[in-house]
Formats: structure tokens, C-alpha cells, sequence
């Protein structure tokens, strides 16, 4: 009873704790013109490391899942996102600083990353005991959510050169936006959501049917994932102008989600630990 307690506890904890650093650190944000870019960068290093190593040190003394080491490892990409306490900022200033942006997207291509190794691991040697065309199904949705993420994060990072060029042949700054993600690229991104959620619910109602983890978790993620189909949905049917009122939805279409949902996916796998030796 009491270890049940504690790994409750220990999961509540883990579930916001990207929040938790991420709000700490953002008064060091760089998008304070008062704070310094490169030391954002080392507080976060130093941040992102020292979870790494907590983890590693687990390791020597509970027998952890090897997915769910990998995923906790999103929340060092998360908490820097997190604490850089601003959207991206999409006017011409962003010229000025062109290095935030470049840093939050690095960040995801970092998660994207994480998200690439979990899927050769999963699959390569087939951990999910799946057989059959099955197996091979839903192997391409994790390599196409794969792919749209690398996609989308490489369109995002060169907006600000993207920007520059337009701006350098006369044209209106204001009209750049529209050009740049336009219709079609709305639409690349709907479909990305679409598979990249589906694949993340998918995977944690298999983990579930497995024992793996508990029902809190695909009762959670299955919540957020639909909300994001809902999401990118309204955002393909409205091309982006999301009616008053169902702003909040955006939120579920940013990049970022996808990633918590995976964090909490590794939360959920590492609060099932034991002890190394322990009768099982």
C-alpha cells in the first residue's frame, strides 16, 4: 500500500514537473531584452543534464523500462520550450533576434529526435509483440509522424531567413505570413497531427492492454490526442481563423503536445519500477 502511494505521488509529481521548471526559469527567458541569450542556453544545459544523469542513476538501482527512460528524457527539450515564457514571435522584429526562434525549434528537433530512436526501438525489434501487416501499419504512422515533425521544424526554423529574402525584394512584411504557411502547408501540418496522434493514443492503449502501465495514463492521453484532432479539424475546415470563442484549440495543434503526451507516456512506464534484485 505504501509503495502504491508513493508511486502515485511520485507520478502526480512527474506529470507537471516540465511545468514546474520550465515557469522557474523563465524569468531567464531570452525574449527578455534584458537577459542574456547564452545564459538562458547554459541554464537550460545545466537543467537538461542534471535530469539525465538523475535518471541514469535510477538505473543502477530499480529496474526501469527502456521506453520510459527514453521518453522522460523529453522533458529536457519541454522545460527549455516551456520557460522561454513567450509564442514565437512572428513580426518583423523577429529579425532582430532571429537566435529565439532558432533555439525553440532546436529544442524540437531534439524531441523529434527522441521521437525517431523510440521508433527503431519499438519496432526494429518489435517490442510491442505485434504480428503481421499490423505491425507494419503501424510502423509507417510512426515513421510518417516521424517525417512531418523533421518537416515542420525545418519550415519553422527558416522563417526568419525566409522573412529576410521576402522583405529584401519590397514586399510587405504583413503579407509574408500568409505566403509562407499557406493553405497547403495548414494542411501538411493537419494531416501530421492527425497521424501523430492517433499513433500516440494508439500506443498507449496497447501498453495498457500489455500491463505496462496504468489506466490513468491512456484515459489522459486519449483526451489530449482527441482534442488535438478536434483541433487541427477546425484548423484545416476554418483555414486558421479559429471562431471566437475556440481559441483555446490552437493550443492542442502546436507542436509541443504530441511531445507531453509522450512524456507522460514515460512517466507512466517508469512509475511501474521495482527494485534491482527485488522478488517480483
Amino acid at each position: 500500500m505504501k509503495q502504491k502511494i508513493l508511486k502515485t505521488l511520485a507520478a502526480l509529481i512527474l506529470v507537471i514537473l516540465p511545468f514546474l521548471v520550465g515557469a522557474s526559469i523563465g524569468k531567464y527567458s531570452p525574449y527578455l531584452e534584458t537577459n542574456s541569450f547564452t545564459a538562458y542556453v547554459a541554464i537550460w544545459s545545466v537543467i537538461s543534464m542534471a535530469f539525465a544523469a538523475i535518471i541514469f542513476l535510477f538505473l543502477r538501482y530499480f529496474q526501469l523500462d527502456r521506453v520510459g527512460v527514453l521518453l522522460f528524457l523529453l522533458i529536457c527539450p519541454m522545460v527549455g520550450i516551456i520557460g522561454l515564457a513567450a509564442p514565437p514571435d512572428l513580426s518583423v522584429k523577429m529579425l532582430e533576434h532571429p537566435e529565439r526562434e532558432h533555439l525553440r525549434y532546436i529544442m524540437l528537433f531534439i524531441a523529434a529526435a527522441i521521437f525517431g530512436l523510440l521508433t527503431l526501438f519499438l519496432f526494429k525489434g518489435n517490442v510491442l509483440t505485434i504480428k503481421g501487416s499490423g505491425r507494419w501499419i503501424i510502423t509507417l504512422l510512426f515513421v510518417l509522424s516521424f517525417v512531418e515533425f523533421i518537416w515542420e521544424f525545418t519550415h519553422h526554423y527558416l522563417y526568419p531567413e525566409g522573412l529576410k529574402v521576402w522583405i529584401s525584394e519590397g514586399k510587405n512584411a504583413e503579407d509574408f505570413g500568409k505566403n509562407y504557411d499557406n493553405f497547403s502547408i495548414i494542411g501538411i501540418g493537419v494531416m501530421g497531427r492527425y497521424v501523430q496522434f492517433i499513433s500516440i493514443i494508439w500506443l498507449s492503449l496497447h501498453l495498457y492492454k500489455l500491463k505496462q502501465i496504468k489506466i490513468w495514463n491512456p484515459i489522459l492521453v486519449s483526451i489530449f490526442g482527441l482534442f488535438g484532432i478536434v483541433s487541427a479539424t477546425v484548423i484545416y475546415v476554418t483555414e486558421m481563423n479559429i471562431p471566437k470563442g475556440f481559441e483555446f484549440l490552437f493550443l492542442f495543434f502546436i507542436p509541443g503536445i504530441p511531445f507531453l503526451l509522450l512524456y507522460w507516456l514515460g512517466v507512466a512506464l517508469l512509475t511501474n519500477f521495482r527494485r534491482k534484485n527485488a522478488m517480483a
